[in-house]
């Protein structure tokens, strides 16, 4: 970077500061270096999103309070903003018209074989147009170095023509397969139908030897108190932040993550017993307790935070359990962790029974 174009940038945020108050806060400079420097280069956001964060952020400093509740909710709205993405910002004005269905689905699917067709009809002619290419070159007479070169740069044309429209498809196949499998509210978790296949087939590879399955069952605490207080955006809002915690803990475990219905979420551990699966759960647990969760009307957070919990039951398999069997027991955990205080893990015990 140009050293005047630098020393310039720097007086610049260094105005901002003055202009608030600011004073040389750390924090409150980062956050100033986001929205001022950083947020403009994140090709995610429009135009118009990016100067709206941006007026959010600004309204928030004019209050001239920089106490470390402020900071809290500064970081709590610019993590909303992050979290929506235009992918899901567009996706719940689809969800509120309802164009979130199995039209869609079909639609995705028709494109994916009308390319497929299209792909081997565009091939076959090009492999017909290379066989006449090749005999022409072939028997033009010309000396054999150069009737191989000339053959082995057609046939590499075709190999890479190939290569591009197969990596195409491929990339329609992609986007096919998350629409069928993936829930299309809580868009990094599994839909019912995914996970009862999963299950299906993680439990009847069960053998007498087998390694260890467990499944966690998740609910969140009075979820029916957050809907009917704040709203069902303010609980569409929150399910999406517990299915983020819940996705990052499963990635780390190589799990299944799932929307089992309604505000309850599974938990499918292949090879890992009920002790890893329970300190895996309340991980989960702990982190959504802290969690700092607005509620937002219209675009904007509100200056309290709304605290919310979960309970979970975990289980694993038993010889001769089929799937409704696994899935009743960590349900079963679950409904003790509710029955005796609620923001709990239980684990379930076979013998116990």
């Amino acid at each position: 970077m140009d050293k005047k174009k630098t020393i310039a940038e720097l007086e610049c945020v260094t105005d901002v500061m003055n202009k608030f108050d600011i004073g040389s806060d750390p924090d409150w400079l980062a956050i100033i270096l986001f929205v001022r420097n950083l947020l403009s280069h994140l090709s995610v956001y429009s135009d118009e999103k990016k100067l709206e964060i941006q007026q959010e952020v600004f309204n928030e400093l004019s209050q001239k309070d920089f106490s470390e509740k402020r900071f809290e909710k500064v970081i709590a709205m610019l993590d909303m903003f992050i979290m929506q993405t235009i992918g899901a910002m567009e996706l719940e004005e689809a969800l509120a018209e309802e164009k979130r269905s199995a039209v869609q689905l079909l639609n995705e699917m028709n494109a994916v074989f009308a390319s497929m067709q299209g792909n081997s009809e565009r091939q076959g002619r090009r492999l017909d147009d290379f066989k006449t290419e090749t005999v022409d070159v072939i028997e033009s007479g010309k000396d054999r170095s150069v009737i191989v070169s000339r053959v082995r740069d057609l046939f590499q044309n075709l190999i890479t023509e190939f290569r591009e429209e197969s990596r195409e498809l491929h990339d329609r196949a992609r986007v096919l397969e998350h629409t069928a499998n993936f829930d299309p509210l809580l868009s990094t978790l599994h839909n019912r139908r995914s996970l009862d296949g999963y299950l299906k087939e993680v439990v009847a590879a069960q053998g007498e030897e087998s390694l260890p399955l467990s499944l966690i069952m998740i609910d969140v605490d009075r979820f029916k108190r957050v809907n009917d207080t704040h709203g069902h955006q303010t609980g569409d809002d929150l399910l999406k932040v517990l299915a983020r915690i819940v996705t990052s803990h499963a990635i780390q475990h190589q799990a299944f993550s799932a929307r089992y219905g309604g505000e309850e979420l599974l938990v499918v551990m292949n090879r890992v017993p009920r002790s890893i699966a329970g300190l895996c759960a309340e991980a989960i647990r702990a982190d959504v307790e802290k969690y700092d969760f607005r509620a937002r009307t219209e675009g904007k957070l509100s200056d309290e935070p709304i605290r919310f919990t979960i309970s979970a039951g975990v289980a694993q398999w038993s010889p001769g359990w089929d799937v409704a069997r696994l899935v009743d027991a960590a349900d079963a955990a679950l409904y003790a962790a509710k029955n005796t205080g609620r923001n709990k893990v239980v684990i379930h015990q076979p013998n116990h029974e």
